[in-house]
This record gives C-alpha cells, sequence and structure tokens, in this order.
C-alpha cells in the first residue's frame, strides 16, 4: 500500500494540516485501483479529497476498476459525495468503473437522497465491489458481503 500525495506540499487551495484530518492510502488488487480513505471530509479538508480523488483516478488504469472505501472516514459532508459523483463522470469517460465501499448503511443513504445511485454503487465491502466491477459480472470473492440497499422513501410505491 502507497500513501497518495504523501511527497508533495498542498495546493495553495489545501489548508497545510488538512492531512493530519484526511489521509488515503492506495492498493493495486490486480487490475483495480482501490483507495482506502481515513479521517474525515469536511469544508476544511474538501480541497484535500478533491486533490486525493483527483490523484487516484490519474492512476487508474482504463477500463480497470476504482473502488474509493469510505470505511475508514467517520464524516463525510454531503458535498464530498457530489465531489465523487463529478469524478464518478470523469471516469467513465476514461472507461473506468468507480464504486464506493461504505460500511455503514448511511453512505447509501445519503447517496440515494441525493439520487447518485446511478453514479455511485455502495457496496459493504471492497470484495463486493470490485466482484461488480469484473467483466462477467462474478468473482471467486463475491458473495462475501452485500451491497448497501437502497432507501425505500414513504411516498414510493414500491416500499
Amino acid at each position: 500500500m502507497h500513501g497518495l500525495a504523501s511527497s508533495r506540499p498542498p495546493p495553495a487551495d489545501e489548508p497545510e494540516d488538512a492531512h493530519l484530518r484526511l489521509s488515503a492510502t492506495m492498493e493495486r488488487r490486480g487490475g483495480a485501483f482501490v483507495v482506502h480513505a481515513h479521517g474525515e471530509v469536511d469544508a476544511y479538508t474538501l480541497p484535500t479529497w478533491r486533490r486525493l480523488l483527483s490523484e487516484a483516478v490519474a492512476a487508474a488504469s482504463t477500463g480497470a476498476p476504482l473502488v474509493i472505501d469510505t470505511s475508514g472516514i467517520f464524516f463525510m459532508a454531503c458535498r464530498s459525495l457530489l465531489v465523487l459523483a463529478e469524478e464518478s463522470e470523469r471516469c467513465r469517460r476514461r472507461g473506468i468503473r468507480l464504486s464506493v465501499v461504505g460500511s455503514r448503511s448511511v453512505v447509501g443513504r445519503v447517496v440515494t437522497a441525493l439520487e447518485l445511485d446511478a453514479l455511485l454503487p455502495v457496496h459493504s465491502c471492497v470484495e463486493d465491489a470490485l466482484a461488480e466491477s469484473a467483466p462477467n459480472g462474478r468473482s471467486h470473492i463475491a458473495g462475501r458481503c452485500n451491497p448497501v440497499a437502497p432507501v425505500r422513501h414513504r411516498d414510493d410505491p414500491s416500499a
């Protein structure tokens, strides 16, 4: 595993100490690129979040899955998910499938409330995110955990 952007000074719009509140490590799993984020994403760390995501997208291979594991994040502002959706669009243009891992159902609920389900598929573990991204939709590790169930609204007739 390697840290993202650990050797460069922060850009001008990024607080110098933001890395104390938000960090990320990356790993390659076959052709996939997995980013494990840690800390909090709020207004103060949002420029750092943008940079970390941008660097992850730039490092990901065309046609390969990119998984953003948010299970190490204890606070995510709604704006951070909108930034993630913007990066997902950028990924689609490059042929990269971006998925999100959220250990708590909160991430799935907020993604649904913001109507970002199509851009940000949310899974409860990295293995399921990678399995869904496999070309045939199956993997030898599929089924280890379940996707975060979508939240049904009270006025939804299918609820």
